[in-house]
């Protein structure tokens, strides 16, 4: 089963999960696509067989709401490290020329479709085995390749100097961190991120979505399951009978003689209509991708 918790700020991904599986009291629980413990953001959760699904939400589009300052700067680009204050005369010789317009041209010409970004160094990149952020804060050498990424949509929400609030739907494994950091360069100024929320995941939105401090018992969370159907739109469904499904169990790979597309995704369900398994077909054969979903 899936779940869209809504995390609060200052509490890590883990510890959500933590108290997630106290609360189901259940071991196999996990989650897609961590963010900072300062973020609040919806965190897409797994139990059980559900897990095995995980890979093939991944790649999902989000959006995020950030505000950065332009007066101040941390070393980490957010409010986890010391914070050192620009010179008054570098803030108040920028101060008018920072307009919506002038940053509304510098989304356009810069912040649209595909572009690449380098990852802060106080990242959870790994990096020969070691997160980046482990090495950033022992003083070690951090070198993150560049990545292209994706951007969909931006809206300039707010804009009061010296915050800058921006809503941004973009590609997975896109660091948002740095898109603030490059924006606030082109100012020639540096700056910080002050708040980072994660609004949407693919079609999964806040309404979705429930904080675990307002949930006492299981079944309080039954009204937040997500079904597969939802979650996996581009994927199809077939019902097969029990000897087939039996094979299917034992990883034998079937002929495709029930006419599916080629390349498409298919999701196995029993003559009862519960869920078995995840197929592609490829060259004409169902090749078996999960095993008792």
């Amino acid at each position: 089963m899936f779940y869209l918790l809504n995390k609060p700020s200052w509490i890590s991904s883990f510890w959500e999960i933590s108290k997630l599986r106290k609360l189901l009291n259940i071991k196999k629980v996990w989650h897609t696509w961590t963010l900072d413990p300062l973020a609040t953001w919806l965190l897409l959760v797994a139990t059980w067989n559900s897990t095995k699904l995980i890979p093939y939400l991944e790649k999902s589009q989000k959006t995020y709401e950030f505000t950065f300052n332009l007066d101040w700067f941390t070393e980490t680009w957010d409010l986890w490290s010391e914070i050192h204050f620009l010179p008054k005369e570098l803030i108040d010789s920028n101060k008018g020329k920072i307009t919506p317009e002038g940053i509304e041209e510098i989304l356009k010409k810069d912040f649209s479709w595909k572009i690449t970004q380098i990852p802060p160094k106080y990242s959870a990149i790994s990096i020969d085995w070691q997160r980046a952020y482990n090495l950033a804060r022992n003083w070690k050498e951090v070198i993150i390749p560049s990545r292209t990424i994706e951007i969909f949509e931006y809206t300039l929400l707010d804009f009061n100097f010296p915050s800058v609030t921006i809503s941004m739907t973009v590609s997975a494994w896109t660091y948002i961190r740095t898109i603030a950091e490059d924006i606030w360069k082109k100012f020639w100024l540096n700056a910080y991120t002050i708040n980072l929320h994660r609004s949407k995941i693919s079609n999964l939105d806040e309404s979705m979505s429930f904080k675990l401090a307002d949930i006492r018992n299981h079944e309080e969370m039954k009204k937040f399951e997500l079904s597969y159907d939802y979650l996996f739109s581009d994927f199809w469904e077939i019902i097969l009978k029990d000897n087939e499904i039996t094979k299917i169990l034992k990883w034998y790979i079937l002929k495709n003689e029930y006419w599916l597309n080629e390349w498409q995704k298919y999701f196995i369900k029993d003559e009862r209509w519960d869920y078995v398994s995840l197929v592609e077909v490829k060259n004409n054969e169902l090749v078996i991708l999960s095993n008792r979903i």
